[in-house]
């Protein structure tokens, strides 16, 4: 009964403030928020809360509120945050992908490559209270005949750039950016900075074969950076104030952008190949505060392959031993057709982590990770005005805590 008469309240809550914020055109009212339980980093504990002017506040008990809200014993979590994908940037069914985030109560994206000609006149669906908030690399680094050039070569081919691109050749210094040495580095650093990236992403795969690879077309967009010139990138973006997210596909090349210093692996190593991440490599991870974004559901690409449950045991083992390590964990998924929602149902699957390990890396470390400049991610003091209110607790019942979210309220406008 108690959950009937909240939902019915929240229903006649929410045409209420719908109302007023077309009239007051999104400005965020006053709530007061009471009987909830809310989540601590650790654990639940009832609080009265107060929204005001988007943002969070614990001490207003004085306060004169516009709206009260009995959240009846309800939990209170931050939003969930998608820390890899790359499914924003087209027009075509871009407001189903945007409402299943956002369903799901998924606030923010990280978006790890894109072309700023073809999301610039997409970008009125985003960072806004009423849209999902996108971190933005735009064009990644690569060496020549690197990836993503292979990919950009086949949309050319299918046409997904017309109106935007007539040859490959076009596309470069908009889809990637072509670093083999140094020269081209210093060359063309403020080409880059003028796309006004939120951060940097770079390319690294198979680095232990890169001499190897680097003149062989038969590796055509299956190679990456020059593994030497990785720290003079991380480097130069460090002195323009940007953070570097390494896409790594074997252990080596999560070893080279540890050591390099890297603020991010957008990829756990070795999903595809099965082989083990070195200890050492995970420990130096997690001294300097270096993020790894899981990715591990991508794995079941390979379900058809003989070799499946091998690569699969592997992925366990690696992310077991980054947790040993105490690395910071991030949820990510890479999968255009889907978000983080089947990241986290993946990773539940593997009996690897607790309710609360799982929360903290989808809510926490998934939201800093996206947006680090942001308060976001925590229920605190000043922090923004976003959350979930869940009818469960999470910490008793996760596995589909995405399907039990009676209210979302993002930067104080409560969401349709």
């Amino acid at each position: 009964m108690k959950q009937l008469v909240f939902g019915l309240f929240l229903a006649s809550l929410l045409i209420s403030c719908k109302q007023n914020t077309e009239k007051q055109n999104l400005e965020p009212a006053q709530i007061k928020l009471t009987n909830g339980h809310w989540f601590n980093g650790n654990t639940f504990s009832e609080q009265t809360v107060w929204v005001k002017g988007g943002t969070l506040s614990f001490n207003q008990e004085n306060a004169i509120a516009d709206t009260i809200i009995d959240l009846s014993g309800t939990y209170v979590i931050p939003p969930f945050a998608e820390a890899h994908n790359h499914n924003l940037e087209s027009e075509y069914g871009l407001e189903k992908r945007i409402n299943a985030y956002l369903d799901a109560g998924v606030f923010y994206v990280k978006h790890l490559s894109s072309i700023k000609k073809r999301i610039d006149s997409l970008m009125y669906y985003y960072n806004k209270p009423t849209g999902l908030d996108v971190s933005l690399a735009h064009a990644p680094l690569t060496a020549t005949g690197g990836h993503p050039i292979a990919l950009r070569k086949r949309y050319l081919e299918y046409g997904y750039f017309d109106g935007l691109f007539n040859t490959l050749e076009e596309i470069e210094s908009h889809g990637y950016f072509i670093m083999d040495d140094e020269a081209h580095l210093q060359k063309k650093w403020e080409q880059v900075l003028s796309f006004k990236p939120d951060f940097i992403k770079i390319n690294l795969l198979y680095s232990e074969e890169y001499q190897k690879r680097k003149n062989d077309s038969a590796y055509f967009g299956k190679k990456g950076l020059d593994p030497d010139l990785v720290p003079a990138i991380v480097s130069k973006a460090h002195k323009s104030n940007l953070r570097v997210s390494v896409h790594v596909a074997t252990a080596h090349d999560f070893h080279v952008a540890v050591t390099a210093g890297a603020d991010e692996i957008a990829h756990l190593p070795e999903i595809h190949n099965g082989k083990p991440i070195d200890p050492e490599d995970a420990q130096l991870a997690a001294e300097k505060g270096i993020v790894v974004v899981t990715t591990a559901s991508l794995v079941t690409k390979n379900k058809e392959k003989p070799k499946y449950n091998q690569l699969l045991a592997n992925v366990r083992s690696n992310l077991g031993i980054l947790k040993e390590a105490r690395v910071t964990l991030a949820i990510g998924s890479d999968m255009y057709n889907d978000n983080s929602v089947g990241e986290f149902q993946f990773l539940h699957s593997l009996d690897l982590f607790s309710n609360l390990e799982l929360l903290k890396m989808w809510c926490e470390n998934s939201a800093t990770t996206t947006l680090p400049y942001r308060k976001v991610g925590h229920l605190k003091e000043g922090y923004e005005a976003s959350f979930l209110v869940l009818d469960v607790n999470p910490l008793e019942q996760i596995k589909e805590v995405s399907q039990s979210i009676s209210l979302k309220v993002k930067q104080g406008v409560i969401l349709d």
